[in-house]
């Protein structure tokens, strides 16, 4: 199992490790679902073979411990059913995964070292991350990346890594929770770069990925294809479920389906729902406000375009009011964009994209260049 939760981003080329046939399916543990893509390599190409989503809730009991964020605090079995039953349901036949560790069960920052010495950094990184990681180091697994800033770094200028830690518990129970399904599990990545890699391909554009989950939301910031920062906050689109429900008295199957039909509608009539939604969505984007700010003011390529992704960013008028609010080109791209698939399929896959965007990330790494 491939421990090293960094690799190299790259798009679909000829010279994979794998052979003509081979497949991988990409499996993503999120709050709400259990997404998979599985693709296979063919020429130059990265081909769609299957996909599929499995809902949680009829599935999972929380486990005492309430080990990790997300899907990963409840009972492995009860997770293993679930992803035997997608893979099942969803005509999987590939024998190995790429698998989604959550952000919420991840560190991912951005350190700063006042020296251009790679070799001295590097010495100085394990010692460095106790500052950062709020658990012991010797309870999470490190890994970090110098980021090369290219052309605009300066001579005597400090040096940024990029460190990212996952709880070694957190792997042991993936690799406890796999061992059930008979899926071998090829490699792990946390889903932030996942995301980067179905969503920027070769943008090296400084943007904002907003990943839009049920019970939590991650923010990214990407510049030429880096990870410069990675924040999750404690909001999604389950909020504005559960708030409708409430402050209408309907059903939380209502409140779904006012969501992606009415949203944040400003017709006079609407009102009554979008007046719900709309303080909620504010304070999301507040945060996201604040992060792209403070990234601003740190570096002089500023952030051109925010990406909204994640199954809450499928809310009506979501797009146009953060572009309004922030007067940014604001687009939710297609993640299947990176692969070929037959063209009948385009209609549909331009409908659940916004869902499966880390499963298509997933995937794609093990079909990358190495």
């Amino acid at each position: 199992m491939d421990f090293a939760f960094l690799k190299k981003i790259s798009l679909p080329k000829l010279g994979s490790v794998f052979g003509r046939s081979r497949s991988i399916v990409g499996i993503d543990i999120g709050d709400a679902s259990v997404k998979v893509v599985q693709l296979k390599k063919d020429q130059e190409r990265a081909v769609l073979e299957t996909y599929g989503e499995l809902k949680t809730d009829r599935y999972l009991k929380k486990s005492e411990g309430m080990l990790g964020g997300g899907v990963l605090r409840f009972i492995d079995a009860d997770i293993a059913s679930m992803i035997s039953d997608v893979i099942s349901e969803s005509n999987v036949t590939a024998k190995e995964a790429v698998v989604s560790i959550p952000s919420t069960s991840s560190f991912v920052t951005l350190v700063e070292f006042p020296t251009a010495d790679r070799a001295e950094v590097t010495k100085a990184i394990p010692f460095e991350a106790r500052k950062y990681i709020p658990i012991p180091i010797s309870e999470v697994a490190l890994d970090w990346q110098i980021i090369d800033e290219g052309d605009t770094a300066q001579p005597g200028e400090r040096t940024k890594v990029l460190l990212v830690a996952v709880p070694k518990e957190i792997l042991s129970k993936m690799h406890r929770i796999f061992e059930i399904t008979k899926v071998k599990i090829k490699s792990l990545e946390i889903e932030t770069f996942s995301l980067v890699r179905s969503l920027i391909g070769h943008d090296k554009s400084p943007t904002a990925i907003v990943n839009i989950g049920a019970q939590s939301s991650s923010i990214v910031i990407v510049d030429r294809g880096v990870v410069m920062l990675s924040h999750t906050i404690d909001r999604g689109a389950h909020e504005l479920t559960t708030a409708l429900a409430r402050g209408l008295g309907i059903t939380a199957e209502r409140a779904e389906a006012f969501k992606y039909e009415i949203g944040l509608s400003d017709r006079p009539e609407d009102r009554e729902i979008s007046s719900v939604i709309t303080p909620l969505i504010e304070l999301q984007l507040s945060e996201l406000q604040r992060i792209i700010a403070s990234y601003n003011r740190g570096t002089e390529r500023s952030i051109e375009k925010v990406y909204l992704t994640g199954g809450g960013s499928r809310l009506k008028g979501i797009i146009d009011y953060t572009a309004r609010r922030f007067g940014l080109e604001t687009t939710t791209p297609n993640p299947f964009t990176r692969v070929t698939y037959p063209a009948f399929m385009q209609p549909i896959l331009k409908d659940v994209g916004p869902s499966f965007p880390v499963a298509v990330g997933l995937a794609l790494r093990e079909i990358s260049t190495k």
